[in-house]
């Protein structure tokens, strides 16, 4: 009797017309419902830290659901906690203005004290001679930018405490106010040629209000990510079977190299992402507490050190935010509380560069070693690459999935191959 034949031409060619239509309809499927991979991806990453907590709680005789549903609770007053300190130290409207006010006093008094400017804004030192011809157009587009139109100018001064004839040195921002009408005057005496008093208005800038986010869109936004918490409680819940139907898809003869892939695949991915947790959570408390010692204040410590923790997924991004937002408070504030007492108004800037430059140091030497020990490495130019290349194709998504999918693939290719070799299969 001669055994029937299952790899004939026609067999090979169904099984391949099948793989190449599945992928095809997989590729279409992920480009239209697109806008659920980050939720999707979020809610997954993050079920793949809790595993260890909820299997720790379960040691202790918690049952599953309730640890399931107890890390669910705190993931939502964190969520919360972060929701309020955002909305503490979002601007009012006035608080805009007054933003806006002390930020073009500060920049035309940085860049004065730089080129060593006289009254008049036309003479400097040296460093102004050489950069004068690339540098005024750019201040004064800033100052144009940033200039209070005719209904905010009323606003603001309708909100002085002493009123807009306030004498000077009893309103610092009138103060600063008064001074910038006093830079647009010598910049363009022209167009201010008319204004001689503080109640006069600067040039009106042609401003774009800003679109509000349309109910449909916003909508779709909260219906994207009402998935993710159940995605987040089904996969904690499951005890296997996922793993279970992906192998019973594998032939007998590929089961246990298959079974070796997925636990290197799940060792990998699960350090990587356990490790990029902490090491945000470390390098965004480091920043937090530099921060304050510096004299940054703790509301704004604390939102600066969230941002730059939940900013490090994307390599360098973290830091990066850190120093400018610690940068951009150094720079607008009038008054500082450090906690070291040779630091000053005069030089906060520099220290904040010294504080983010050491949290930096401290994530590169102690806390990406500690927690990412294990994990696999990456080089630099493949992490620079494959976040610019995702951000290119998935935009958001691309960005944020980039480097744990170029983990899985490198794992999954190697532990493949190895495997393969193992069983004698190639």
């Amino acid at each position: 009797m001669t055994p029937r034949n299952d790899c004939s031409p026609a067999g090979t060619l169904f099984k391949s017309v099948v793989a190449a239509a599945g992928a095809l309809l997989a590729a279409y499927l992920i480009w239209k419902l697109r806008s659920l991979i980050v939720p999707v991806a979020v809610s997954s990453l993050m079920a793949y830290i809790c595993r260890p907590l909820v299997l720790r709680l379960e040691r202790h005789r918690m049952p599953r659901g309730l640890g399931i549903w107890l890390l669910l609770v705190v993931f939502v007053l964190a969520a919360l906690f972060i929701a309020n300190l955002v909305r503490s130290i979002m601007p009012t409207e006035i608080g805009a203005l007054e933003l806006k006010v002390r930020a073009v006093y500060k920049l035309n008094e940085g860049y004065k004290n730089l080129m060593g400017l006289d009254q008049s804004r036309t003479r400097g030192n040296w460093i102004y001679g050489l950069s004068q011809g690339e540098l005024d157009p750019k201040v004064y587009q800033i100052n144009r930018l940033l200039a209070l139109t005719q209904e905010e100018h009323t606003q603001f001064l309708a909100s002085r405490p002493r009123g807009p004839e306030a004498p000077a040195g009893s309103d610092r921002l009138l103060d600063y106010y008064r001074v910038n009408l006093q830079t647009l005057r010598v910049r363009e005496p022209a167009a201010l040629s008319q204004t001689g008093a503080v109640r006069a208005a600067p040039p009106a800038v042609a401003q774009t209000p800003m679109p509000a986010l349309p109910i449909a869109t916003l909508g779709h936004i909260l219906s994207t990510w009402i998935i993710a918490p159940l995605i987040f409680l089904f996969l904690l819940r499951d005890t296997g079977e996922i793993k279970g139907g992906l192998l019973g898809t594998v032939s007998n003869r590929l089961f246990e190299p298959a079974l070796a892939v997925l636990a290197d695949l799940d060792s990998a991915l699960g350090d990587y992402m356990r490790g990029i947790f902490l090491e945000c959570s470390l390098l965004g408390l480091t920043v937090t507490l530099l921060l304050a010692i510096v004299g940054v204040p703790p509301r704004w410590a604390i939102a600066i050190g969230i941002l730059a923790g939940a900013t490090n997924v994307i390599p360098y991004l973290g830091s990066a935010v850190a120093l400018a937002g610690g940068l951009a408070y150094a720079l607008l504030a009038d008054e500082i509380n450090p906690l070291l007492p040779m630091v000053n108004t005069e030089n906060v800037a520099i220290w904040v560069i010294a504080a983010v430059g050491l949290a930096e140091l401290l994530k590169n030497v102690f806390y990406e070693p500690l927690v990412l020990g294990g994990a696999v490495k990456l080089h630099p130019l493949v992490v620079v690459i494959g976040v610019v290349g995702g951000g290119i194709l998935f935009d958001l998504a691309g960005v944020l999935l980039a480097i744990p999918m170029i983990t899985v693939f490198k794992v999954f290719v190697s532990s493949t191959a190895r495997q393969l070799k193992a069983y004698g299969l190639i």
